[in-house]
């Protein structure tokens, strides 16, 4: 069958190079993608709204749609191309709320009875601020925007001041409600599973890294590069995360939204057990990148299975082998003033031994440049992490760019 993923990110090219190793896809496009997706083999063609996603789908008689970003599953694109028989790999946009709407999350946490963090939902600046004025901040707070934030929504704040200022910023740029969290103390993780509304498979764990430096409280970004599979969980941890899954959807399915896509279950591994974070309706970029490498599974068959209501209670099987994936982005990342538009240099797959991702990057002059923050990642494989960060470290010695910063803490 003729399959299209829906987006232009490293997510998306991640997606891609597994889906083409599908028994079931006989040809994948990306819409749009991005050019370095086309410089690595991926076909790309420049379709990106949902009008002309739908348009292209039905001249091209493309069975499934794959959709990668949110912005993608928040649109119509699932309803329109299902009105046409086309089958569209995402949740619907009810089910979506689980990552539009945190109070929506917290609320379906607590129906399924899954541990949570204790928040407070606020309406008004005056309430946020009257929960942080009685916070002793013995323990940081933390304060969320309920909708999508591309990564930027969270402050861990330590002090009463810090406090005001997340509370003014985030109300400013994202509205109300916004949410007051206790803070969790532990190791953060990510769960992944495909997902047809009733039985869901494990996808994997990965462990990411969203700060832009390793001070905990520097500035929050899309994800710096990520690590699979979690190394400190145990495997009674792996029993409670598909339990978590488990009560999760089944309390969704019992409510009439029945999920059907990729759910995403950030974690935090506490003294007391697992806790949920956040979920995410979608794959997440890094984790993404670190996962697909790492699944011998036919990701296509799994999809195919969930849209047509027959997947089956299954596992994914792994190579044995530690995936490390490190972010390169532009100069002045996460701000908006960024240093852009300078000719990328990396080397060609035979010298080198990890595996490219193109994200914010552009065409000029038959040249790539990098036009966005997170601008590509690499990813290695090896029998141990330690290994496979020094893999990866050596291959992104050979990448260049104007501007060009990375963590040197990845995997670490």
């Amino acid at each position: 069958m003729k399959v299209v993923v829906a987006g232009k990110g490293g997510r998306e090219h991640a997606l891609a190079l597994k889906l083409k190793d599908s028994a079931l896809i006989t040809e994948l496009i990306v819409c749009p993608g991005n050019p370095g997706m086309t410089e690595e083999g991926i076909t790309c063609v420049a379709v990106e709204s949902p009008d002309d996603i739908v348009a292209f789908c039905l001249a091209e008689k493309v069975a499934l749609v794959v959709v990668g970003p949110e912005a993608l599953i928040l649109s119509d694109l699932k309803i329109r191309l299902e009105e046409h028989g086309i089958f569209c790999f995402a949740p619907s946009k009810e089910a979506a709320r689980l990552e539009a709407s945190k109070a929506f999350c917290k609320k379906v946490l607590k129906g399924a009875e899954v541990s949570t963090a204790q928040y407070s939902e606020c309406q008004t600046e005056q309430e946020a601020l009257a929960v942080a004025r009685k916070h002793d901040f013995v323990q940081p707070l933390v304060i969320k925007a309920d909708g999508l934030a591309q990564g930027k929504g969270v402050w861990v704040c330590e002090s009463l001041a810090k406090t005001e200022e997340a509370i003014a910023y985030l109300g400013q740029h994202y509205g109300y409600p916004l949410l007051t969290e206790e803070c969790l103390h532990g190791r953060e993780l990510s769960a992944f599973a495909l997902c047809d509304g009733n039985e869901f498979v494990i996808l994997g764990t990965a462990c990411d890294y969203k700060r832009i430096t390793p001070d905990p409280f520097s500035a929050n970004t899309g994800g710096m590069g990520a690590y699979s599979p979690c190394d400190f969980i145990t495997g009674q941890d792996e029993k409670d995360i598909e339990e978590i899954f488990r009560k999760s959807l089944s309390h969704l399915y019992q409510l009439g939204i029945p999920f059907q896509g990729f759910l995403f279950a950030g974690l935090m591994k506490t003294q007391e057990g697992l806790s949920v974070l956040e979920f995410n309706v979608r794959m997440g970029d890094p984790e993404t990148q670190a996962l697909m490498p790492r699944i011998r599974s036919d990701l296509g068959k799994f999809i195919f299975d969930a849209v047509t209501h027959d997947l089956k209670s299954t596992y994914c099987e792994f190579t044995d082998k530690i995936s490390v994936h490190v972010v390169a982005t532009s100069q002045g990342y996460p701000q908006a003033e960024m240093n852009l538009g300078h000719a990328i240099h990396y080397p060609s797959r035979d010298q080198r031994n990890s595996t490219v991702y193109f994200s914010g990057v552009s065409l000029k002059d038959h040249k790539l440049i990098n036009t966005g923050g997170r601008v590509l990642g690499l990813t290695a494989l090896a029998s141990t992490k330690e290994a496979a960060r020094e893999v990866v470290y050596q291959d992104l010695q050979k990448v260049s760019f104007e501007g060009m910063y990375s963590r040197k803490d990845i995997g670490q």
